[in-house]
């Protein structure tokens, strides 16, 4: 099945607040891009707010106004020009100046609104993975991970296996991993029994959101060299 399914527990999870920052991203891109994803969610964030009513209220402490403001305060002085950016990017001037700036700009304001947001907190800067593959890491959270992934019609990462989970949200194009196609909105599910190789389609550039919770392990040539230098 192309398009895998997270789950119910997945969704309550998320609506409870119980989920890490990548694992929430991800829900949020999916339901973006699936209207039947943001249906559960809505439907999870439904029941937990009815739970959440029935939960007896607790105290709060009189200094905690005032620390939650300093909290908010100290997150917009951190954001510095990325805030900018993100308040202005779906403005008529800030995407003319995106297209002035180059397709790569433009791809990621095209982008779902929080993927969006993150990438250009993340300074919008994809690095070099291999031939026609760049990454962004978007955000950290202990050992899980999300990052985009960029393929060039017709390139792939390399063949690799997994140590942990991994979630592959197709967000533009379409891509094979030799067991499946993946087209926008369809999720590809990797654990450590799976080993494939995700290879763009011909035709057009395919952006994915990878959320991960363990480190790939490449085989072949690759994974000697991991290996070699203590990956």
């Amino acid at each position: 099945m192309t398009n895998h399914p997270l789950g119910d527990e997945l969704y309550a999870a998320y609506a409870s607040g119980a989920l890490s920052g990548p694992m929430r991203l991800l829900i949020e891109a999916q339901a973006a891009v699936d209207a039947g994803v943001e249906s559960q969610r809505r439907e999870a964030e439904a029941v937990a707010g009815l739970m959440l009513e029935a939960i007896e209220p607790a105290p709060m402490r009189a200094s905690g106004l005032d620390e939650l403001f300093a909290v908010i305060d100290a997150e917009e002085a951190g954001l510095g020009e990325a805030a900018l950016l993100k308040v202005g990017a779906g403005d008529a001037a800030s995407r003319r100046a995106a297209e002035a700036a180059g397709q790569s700009m433009q791809e990621l304001l095209d982008l779902p609104d929080a993927v969006r947001d993150q990438a250009l907190e993340a300074g919008a800067a994809w690095q070099f993975a291999g031939p026609g593959v760049r990454s962004m890491e978007l955000m950290r959270e202990g050992s899980a991970k999300a990052e985009l992934i960029r393929l060039e019609p017709g390139r792939g990462v390399p063949h690799h296996g997994h140590d942990g989970r991994e979630f592959t949200l197709v967000l533009t194009g379409a891509f094979h991993d030799g067991r499946a196609r993946y087209a926008r909105g369809e999720l590809c599910a990797a654990d450590p029994s799976t080993e494939h190789k995700p290879v763009a389609e011909e035709g057009e550039v395919c952006i994915a959101l990878a959320v991960t919770d363990g480190p790939l392990a490449f085989t072949g040539p690759l994974g000697w060299v991991q290996r070699a230098l203590g990956g």
